[in-house]
């Protein structure tokens, strides 16, 4: 059987956002745009474009995800939250508002490349005809739709997650567990008529000018659509077996004001509860990683990091290792999902506290984003992320519940991290 041949070409410059701007008014197939919002900050910063689908995993099972290391060819999509209850004996919870497979991934024809240190794009093709119409795109000024909520509704109402977190503090005081992720689902309807994709994409634009992240993600998937402006790393994994994982534990919020942003941060620097959160996930990342990763080669190469975003401030840390030869990129996936910074620790009695008070899946949220092959991964953890389905939308937020939380600062986090896809949709969200 001959080896299909796929070609490359460079072309001149341009800004990856512009260019998926000509995507989204010209092509109307499944695509993703994996974007380095944060390019200018990032040293090997990269974005991608993938068009044209050629082979589909829509799966609820985690297994198919072999069919990714049977060939060369990277594989575009998501991998949800729940995909991760297959390994462990975790109780069902309800279908989330919007219901998408635990797993979507795509083998596209087509890959854009763009390398923001050195301004090279290069492309990746099977087909002429394909590579002509795209570099042949023109950005079109259409109309766009403002769009705004109708109905929103969520899990949890502010008292009710109150009172769990209350109960989650009891439950690590008699020695349960050290800490759990307890999140809100906010979902409803937006006013809007036209069902294009334009409009989607536009509410991808504005997310990424209200808060820039560094794994920002647009997927088209049929009549679905994830727009993501996640600041976390889930895992990367290179051609070397090299393994790199980033999460965050620790927020506080930004300021208009520069003295009480400055105070703000200090806060997190200083804060020993933020530190101690922050480092039971490291502790837990560390474990995950020596499950597949050689002897002594599991390392932190940085700890209690502060990155600064429009709209809040962030501690994480990067945990590194190298993975045995006896082991796969599926492999490594599996011992690290879902993510640990999600789940809270020990992961599995965290995921059963999820399950008993959250009620519903959590579906894309806080699994992972961006593209598996068989020499390399690169994934962001869902967090910052907006999914619409036609009218339908759905958002989540949560954060790290230790025995320290003050429930009033825990429920205030959550409206923190929700800011920016509130502003986006001109909400004020209040129950």
């Amino acid at each position: 059987m001959n080896k299909e041949k796929i070609n490359t070409i460079k072309i001149k410059w341009q800004n990856p956002l512009s260019f998926a701007k000509k995507v989204a008014d010209n092509y109307d197939l499944n695509w993703t745009f994996l974007y380095s919002g944060l390019n200018d900050k990032v040293k090997e910063s990269f974005s991608y474009i993938a068009l044209f689908p050629k082979e589909e995993i829509i799966s609820q099972k985690f297994e198919d995800l072999e069919k990714t290391q049977k060939s060369e060819n990277l594989w575009f999509g998501y991998l949800s939250y729940e995909a991760g209850k297959e390994f462990e004996n975790i109780e069902e919870t309800r279908q989330s508002y919007i219901n998408l497979p635990n797993i979507w991934l795509i083998n596209f024809s087509l890959i854009i490349k763009f390398d923001h240190t050195k301004k090279e794009i290069t492309i990746s093709y099977r087909d002429q005809n394909q590579l002509n119409e795209v570099i042949n795109y023109k950005s079109k000024n259409l109309v766009k739709e403002r769009i705004t909520i109708e109905t929103i509704d969520s899990n949890f109402s502010d008292q009710s997650y109150l009172e769990e977190i209350s109960n989650i503090r009891k439950m690590i005081a008699d020695g349960a567990f050290y800490q759990t992720n307890l999140t809100r689902k906010f979902f409803g309807k937006l006013k809007i008529k036209d069902f294009k994709q334009k409009n989607y994409f536009n509410l991808f634009k504005k997310l990424n000018t209200i808060s820039p992240a560094n794994y920002s993600s647009f997927l088209r998937l049929n009549n679905n659509y994830i727009i993501s402006a996640s600041p976390e790393l889930f895992i990367k994994i290179d051609d070397k077996k090299q393994i790199t994982s980033q999460p965050i534990k620790g927020t506080t919020p930004r300021s208009e004001d520069i003295s009480q942003d400055k105070k703000n941060k200090l806060y997190l620097v200083n804060s020993e509860k933020e530190k101690a959160e922050n480092l039971m996930i490291v502790d837990l990342v560390r474990n995950d990683l020596s499950r597949v990763c050689k002897a002594n080669s599991v390392k932190v190469s940085k700890l209690f990091e502060i990155t600064s975003y429009k709209t809040i401030h962030h501690m994480s840390s990067t945990i590194i290792g190298k993975i045995d030869n006896s082991f796969n990129n599926i492999d490594a996936i599996q011992a690290c999902f879902p993510a640990g910074s999600m789940t809270g620790a020990p992961k599995i009695k965290a995921m059963e506290v999820i399950a008993k008070k959250e009620k519903m899946n959590r579906g894309v949220y806080s699994g992972a984003i961006g593209f598996i092959g068989k020499k390399e991964i690169n994934l962001s953890v869902v967090i910052r992320t907006l999914i619409c389905q036609g009218s339908k939308f759905e958002f989540q937020s949560g954060g790290g519940i230790t025995y320290d939380s003050n429930e009033k600062k825990e429920l205030e986090e959550i409206f923190n991290k929700t800011k920016a896809i509130s502003k986006l949709l001109n909400l004020d969200i209040k129950f």
